[in-house]
């Protein structure tokens, strides 16, 4: 039964035993792995990890007593502390809308969740 159906699966797609792909079929197999590398960008993971680091230091450092920006800092605090929050929300916004276009632009998403990764990563610890 399988050596029959496979025997018909040659049949239909008109296989030649010793035949060499088409250029076609080259280019094209080529082709899709020249897009899939260029898609996959260290940079975009890179920049996230750097900002990511950045922004959790940031909202760690709100809550540690004795750091520039933490509690009773004035407005040196107050100005540290509001720039780690917003970019606390931008990032998980930004990881929101990654989520939902990341067909259209791979390496957002690999931004994105390598940014939130580093602050989980930073605050857990």
């Amino acid at each position: 039964m399988t050596s029959r159906s496979f025997d018909d699966r040659l049949e239909r797609i008109q296989w030649v035993p010793g035949a060499v792909p088409s250029q076609e079929v080259i280019d094209s197999v080529l082709g899709g792995q020249r897009g899939q590398a260029k898609a996959r960008s260290v940079g975009a993971t890179l920049l996230g990890a750097i900002l990511g680091i950045c922004i959790g230091f940031g909202v760690k450092g709100m809550t540690l007593v004795g750091s520039p920006w933490g509690p009773d800092t004035g407005m040196v605090g107050l100005i540290g502390g509001g720039l780690a929050l917003s970019g606390l929300a931008v990032s998980v916004t930004l990881a929101i809308y990654a989520a939902l276009r990341s067909r259209r632009h791979p390496w957002l998403m690999q931004f994105a969740s390598m940014n939130l990764l580093m602050i989980v990563v930073l605050l857990l610890s």
